[in-house]
């Protein structure tokens, strides 16, 4: 049976009615990676749809139409306004802080989606080794809370190094 074969379950949301606690969530929960190494050539693999961006001020917006399109595809599109909102803070975070870091030289970063039984995962790759950091902003800042948002919109999220090209950092969103 191929993966396009395969039903997934919908995914169900629930409101949390609690406020949302930054704090809690700056730490890893017991049992909830936040860094997971995979195989270098995982983000090459034939049941990833990709999509190289250019580094300009209308990257995320195709990332974002580049993901509704595939989840669609693939009859999740559930899912899509949850990933369209991580791919599009992933790959903001990528073009103003790897890339600039990588240098002028650096024109494209790449996105990942991968469909498996009952997940989905979001992955933008850039080159810069330098792991994204959730933090609490003070009530002042204009920014900070991307990863925030990340954290409370997907099931898990992560970043991983990509040997020889940087890193690459997903969300998890599963189909249930």
């Amino acid at each position: 049976m191929s993966l396009d074969q395969v039903a997934l379950p919908t995914r169900r949301k629930t409101l949390d009615r609690q406020p949302l606690d930054v704090t809690a969530r700056l730490q890893a929960p017991p049992g909830r990676p936040r860094v997971v190494r995979m195989p270098a050539d995982w983000w090459d693999a034939p049941a990833v749809a990709t999509c190289t961006l250019t580094i300009t001020a209308q990257a995320a917006k195709a990332a974002r139409k580049f993901t509704r399109t595939t989840l669609t595809d693939w009859g999740l599109t559930a899912l899509a306004d949850d990933a369209e909102t991580i791919v599009a803070e992933f790959v903001a975070n990528a073009i103003s802080h790897a890339a600039r870091k990588a240098g002028a030289h650096m024109q494209t970063i790449g996105l990942r989606l991968l469909r498996r039984s009952g997940e989905v995962m979001c992955a933008v790759l850039d080159p810069s080794d330098i792991a994204p950091v959730m933090r609490e902003p003070s009530k002042t800042d204009e920014a900070g809370r991307g990863l925030v948002m990340v954290d409370a919109l997907s099931d898990v999220w992560g970043w991983s190094p990509v040997t020889g090209r940087g890193k690459a950092v997903w969300a998890i969103l599963f189909c249930a």
